[in-house]
């Protein structure tokens, strides 16, 4: 007879999901040391510790105690305790990275839930959900790379599916969080993934689980990184570390503080970066774990090498070098060899600088080298060639750069590394600057800018924007230029390339030019043709206003196939810039005095609330057929939106 209380059972489940392990793991050992255990009461207790070393973390121990537990329990008729057991040890062996073994026992599993179990049906969806979750892990590129991203998610979505249908809170939210991963940080579509863990957030409000509620801030935090918003991802990472602490969860405290080294690195806040980056590693020292050790040094040396303390660089790089030697990683190897060039080439001497570059074309050349490095490799090696450049201004030196960068943009691209490829367009387009070619730069930082917006890059898309006003307020200091022929170092400090260069290595994180609000001059939506169909002005004075109109008018019809065939949306027009954006059939063209950024968030608003609403719409189509100009008054509607956006500017712009 069970002398075990179900209740003592619960309560040590509870400790477990409140982090309390030390004293979940007191109540199971005062539990098992009773004299009366049945096999059952035994295996319940094997069963919850298993739970509680995953919980800590401690995946090794925790696959090996439920493999041991499902032994045990083949001696009990309850089959459902077997298949807990087996769904424990496949996730910890997940978590370990022993993908092959992992699947195994899925298939194990399943092969148990074919045959009749005395469950309900609850009980058995319940296991179905976290089946799916864990198929979605075994094709995840973060534990199986390369792996499946597509399937991933389609696994993580029907176990999302399944276990709200069963009001499973706890699956839901690491579904969520596994989705979220791979929408934001695997396939770059940040804003989306930020969806997801805010629903996962929103939940978390009615779990008292603390890991996994130090999970979802984590995520949070690292989507925003990759966003670009430091100080916002640095709020989140202290959120979920002092949950972290609370707990003693070294996985999580260890990811954190790396993360955050990194985040404070990229904000140029070097001693908080070194201060993280050193915790970090002393905290996954005592966990014993190679693999992270060796990424964690790669960030501290870099971080040193920026604080210019080369010599403790140097014996960061000694202890990479060592942890090489014992794991026969090839990243780790990669890791260390770049690491060896950057010291290189902080180098005063010249053949130190020559074997940088050596050992970084090594890296280029080699298809495997993981596109991370290569990045980082491609990077460093454009910043040593526009130094040549700038010594010696050979023309052969910049046509080498300017193929990097269109490497660089091609890694990026197949690497979702949005940002980098942003910052990149704007680098190719700075190249194109110092070659004189002022249409060519304004081409692609269109293209950046475009790229930046579609993946929720306001940030960078705002510095792109504010880079593009500036070149066309200084093209008759470029036309100058280019009449004399200037050397390239007067072009190179005119394009601000070198504070670009810096930028992109360290991923230097700019603040964001204050967006301040434009000065609505007019508005004009013609057709493809050329022919406008509805204006609206914003200047009071009457005369003004007809002599404006027409001089606008006729510049809009000769720059728009102009500028669209060009790939371009802007141009000045005196003191006015010209807002050009297509909405088939129609052109909307907004003249203005100021910043352009808002300006653009602004007719974006507007063309956004004009196609959702569909009489509007309609209405607009209807005139364009009939070749009439649009009147306020034929559209009731028109006026008090366009006071909203343009001249109250009460429509919210993203900051």
């Amino acid at each position: 007879m069970s002398e075990l209380n179900p209740k003592e059972l619960e309560k040590a489940k509870k400790l477990i999901r409140e982090g309390k392990y030390e004293d979940s793991l007191r109540l199971l050992v005062d539990l098992e040391e009773k004299k009366h255990n049945s096999l059952e009461d035994i295996v319940s207790c094997h069963l919850i510790k298993s739970r509680l070393f995953f919980g800590q973390g401690l995946f090794k121990k925790a696959a090996k105690f439920a493999e041991q537990t499902y032994k045990e329990s083949l001696g009990l008729k309850n089959k459902i305790i077997s298949v807990d057991a087996l769904l424990i040890m496949a996730h910890a062996l997940l978590y370990d990275y022993n993908v092959n073994k992992a699947k195994n026992v899925i298939k194990q599993v399943e092969e148990i839930l074919k045959t009749e179990i005395e469950e309900p049906i609850t009980n058995r969806n319940q296991r179905e959900a976290l089946i799916m979750y864990l198929r979605g892990m075994v094709l995840d590129p973060a534990i199986s790379p390369p792996g499946d991203q597509d399937l991933a998610l389609k696994y993580y979505k029907q176990g999302l599916a399944l276990a709200e249908s069963l009001g499973d809170n706890d699956r839901v939210i690491s579904c969520l969080i596994r989705i979220a991963w791979i929408i934001g940080l695997e396939k770059g579509i940040l804003d989306l993934s930020l969806d997801y863990i805010e629903k996962a957030l929103a939940l978390t409000k009615d779990t008292s689980y603390k890991l996994l509620i130090a999970w979802t801030f984590l995520i949070k935090a690292t989507i925003y990184h990759h966003k670009g918003e430091i100080s916002r991802s640095i709020s989140l990472y202290m959120q979920s570390l002092e949950i972290a602490k609370e707990i003693n969860h070294n996985i999580l405290i260890s990811a954190n503080l790396n993360n955050m080294a990194d985040a404070y690195r990229m904000n140029g806040e070097l001693d908080h970066a070194l201060e993280c980056s050193e915790q970090c590693i002393k905290v996954i020292s005592e966990t014993g774990n190679l693999n992270s050790l060796a990424s964690s040094y790669d960030y501290l040396i870099q971080i040193l090498i920026e604080k210019d303390e080369l010599e403790k660089a140097q014996q960061s790089l000694n202890q990479l070098e060592k942890l090489k030697s014992k794991l026969d990683d090839r990243n780790i190897n990669d890791a260390y060899l770049y690491n060896k060039a950057l010291i290189l080439k902080e180098s005063s001497r010249i053949s130190n600088r020559g074997k940088a570059e050596e050992i970084l074309k090594q890296l280029l050349e080699d298809e495997n080298v993981f596109l991370e490095i290569k990045e980082r490799t491609l990077l460093t090696l454009c910043e040593l060639l526009l130094l040549e450049l700038q010594m010696t201004g050979n023309l052969e030196v910049l046509e080498e750069v300017e193929s990097l960068i269109v490497r660089l943009l091609d890694i990026a691209e197949k690497s979702h590394s949005y940002w980098i490829w942003g910052e990149a367009y704007l680098l190719q387009a700075k190249l194109a600057l110092i070659s004189l070619d002022l249409e060519e730069a304004r081409r692609l930082m269109t293209q950046g800018q475009r790229i930046t917006e579609e993946y929720g890059l306001n940030l960078l898309a705002k510095k792109i924007s504010n880079e593009h006003d500036q070149l066309l307020n200084q093209l008759s200091e470029w036309e100058n230029l280019k009449k004399i022929n200037a050397p390239f170092s007067e072009r190179i400090k005119l394009a601000g390339l070198n504070e670009q260069m810096e930028n992109l290595i360290h991923k230097r994180i700019q603040s964001p030019p204050i967006l301040s609000d434009e000065v609505p001059v007019l508005l004009i939506m013609v057709t493809e043709g050329g022919i406008p169909i509805f204006s609206q002005s914003f200047i009071k004075d009457q005369t003004f206003e007809e002599h404006i109109f027409a001089g606008f008018l006729s510049a809009i019809n000769s720059f728009i196939s102009e500028m669209f065939s060009e790939g371009l949306d802007r141009v000045i027009f005196g003191e006015h810039t010209i807002l050009v954006i297509s909405l088939a059939p129609f052109f909307i063209c907004y003249v203005f005095k100021g910043q352009s950024y808002s300006a653009q968030l602004r007719i974006k608003s507007f063309m956004d609330e004009i196609v959702n609403d569909k009489d509007v719409w309609e209405t607009f189509e209807q005139y364009y057929q009939t070749n009439q100009a649009i009147q306020l008054k034929d559209i009731p509607t028109l006026e008090p939106l366009i006071k909203e956006i343009f001249i109250d500017k009460t429509i919210h712009l993203i900051d």
